[in-house]
Formats: C-alpha cells, structure tokens, sequence
C-alpha cells in the first residue's frame, strides 16, 4: 500500500513539472512574439528612400508637409521623384495621392508626361511618381507641382533646369503632323562597350494630354561625330510597357557620340530625333 502510495506522490510531481514548463514555454512565446511585433512596427515607421537622393524642395500647406527627392535638380526630360508625405505633428501618412505638374505661361498653361510607377496609394509617407518636365523655368513660364492627398492640397513652385546634353526630344510626325516626345533614360553613366538603352516616348493630343506611344517600332545608330563612324552590335530597342522601349547600344571608345533614332509605325516613319554624349 505504502508504495502504491509513493508511486502516486512520483507521478503528481512529473505532471506538475511538465504543467510548469508548458507555462514557461508560453511566457517565453509570447515575450518573443511581442517583440517581433515591436520590430515590424519599428521597420515602419520611417520611409524607405535611396541613399543617393538629395532633397529638392519641402512645402507645408493645409496641415500637411511634402519633401520631394530625386538625384538630381528637377531637368528638362524625364524624371524619377520620391516624395514624403507629413502630417502637421511630422507624422508619416498613407493615403491616395495625385499630381498635377503644370507650366504657367503668359497666355496659356500646360502639363507634361506622368507616370505612377507603383499606383496612387502610399503607405508609410513614401510615394513615387515620374514626371517628363518639357521645357526649362524661366522667362517663358514657371513649374508648379499640385498634389491632392486625400483631398487635401499641397501647391509646390518648382524649378526645372535645362541639362548641357538634351535629355528630351521633340518632333512633328511626318504621318499625322502630331507631336511627339522622346524621353532619355539609359545609359545615365554611359561606358565603352555594350550599355542598356532606355527611351520612353509621349504623344501630346492636347495641353493637358500627354499619353505614352506603345506602338512603335525603333532604330538606333550609335555614331561617333569627329571621327565620322559608327559601332556593331547594336539592338533595336523594343516596346517593353506604357510607352518604354528598352535595347543595347554599343560604343567602342569614348568621344563625343550621337544616338541616331528612327522612329517607325508599321512601315511609316515618324521622325528621326538623336541624342548627343561625351564620356
């Protein structure tokens, strides 16, 4: 009897020991689900920006502050700009934003090229948009960024600086008499040897329309001016989405160079815009 007694005392203490640890387990769980909570929210709360941008302009208006970044001062051509989004209190916001960049000229205004890469909602006081600036500030006019957030306003002036070698260039169809607009991109830092191409192109139906051309066929001939030549392996660059067309361009030594383009719909030619480099 005594040791039926004992055997009994043996099992109520490893019940009472397992009973003990299932409770440590789950405090210890739960301390580190906490903190795994804690670090999300943390790695929110502050926007993530490129490290190689440099801030533009900061407007506050109506309760709200808006910081534009890119990597370099606003330019004739195309664009890529991140914006932080501020409530009054310097509070990161999420929302749906829009963007109305607009020339104000003596007799007239008008827009340009736009693009939201990642949509109109923002999250954590990020938000980009890519903006195709068609003509420099100054006599003629001056640059205003216009963002709705959520319905509330912020009016931005800005300026845009025409770069040493055209970013962007425009022409008059030899098909329909429309204007069309070719925007540089690639190569931004151009080598000897083969570098990606990157052109975007826009037609403007009207002052406040400016839609991309995705139906477009492209040549390109890399051509190096004082020395009356050209380069081989070359690719046409092709369409690729909303009006960008991307391919390769091959130099075989630095100098001065032309990037020759044809512009084609069907078997029709458009225009013939050119780029100049020197690296």
């Amino acid at each position: 009897m005594g040791e039926k007694i004992s055997q009994s005392f043996h099992s109520c203490d490893g019940y009472n020991n397992i009973k003990n640890l299932m409770k440590l387990l789950s405090i210890v769980l739960l301390g580190l689900t906490i903190l795994t909570m804690s670090s999300c929210n943390n790695d929110e709360v502050e926007p993530i920006f490129k490290t190689d941008l440099s801030e533009i302009i900061s407007v506050t208006e109506n309760d709200l502050t808006i910081t534009l970044y890119a990597a370099e001062d606003f330019f004739v051509g195309y664009n890529s700009i991140t914006a932080k989004i501020e409530d009054a209190s310097g509070n990161l916001l999420s929302g749906n934003v829009s963007v109305a960049p607009i020339m104000n000229m003596e007799m007239m205004t008008h827009a340009c090229p736009l693009e939201y890469p990642n949509g109109q909602n923002f999250t954590n006081g990020s938000f980009e948009f890519n903006s195709v600036f068609v003509m420099p500030s100054g006599e003629m006019g001056s640059w205003t960024l216009t963002f709705d957030v959520d319905g509330m306003a912020v009016k931005m002036p800005i300026t845009v600086v025409q770069p040493e070698f055209s970013k962007l260039k425009s022409f008059v169809s030899e098909m329909n008499d429309a204007s069309y607009f070719v925007a540089f991109i690639e190569p931004s830092a151009p080598e000897v040897g083969q570098n990606d191409i990157e052109l975007a192109i826009y037609k403007k139906e009207s002052m406040m329309s400016w839609p991309a051309v995705e139906n477009l066929s492209l040549e390109i001939e890399p051509w190096m001016v004082s020395m009356d030549h050209g380069s081989p392996n070359n690719e046409a660059p092709v369409h690729v989405d909303n009006g960008h067309y991307t391919g390769k361009v091959n130099f075989t030594m630095t100098g001065d160079w032309q990037i020759r383009i044809t512009v084609m719909e069907g078997r029709s030619k458009h225009g013939e815009p050119y780029f100049d480099l020197v690296f």
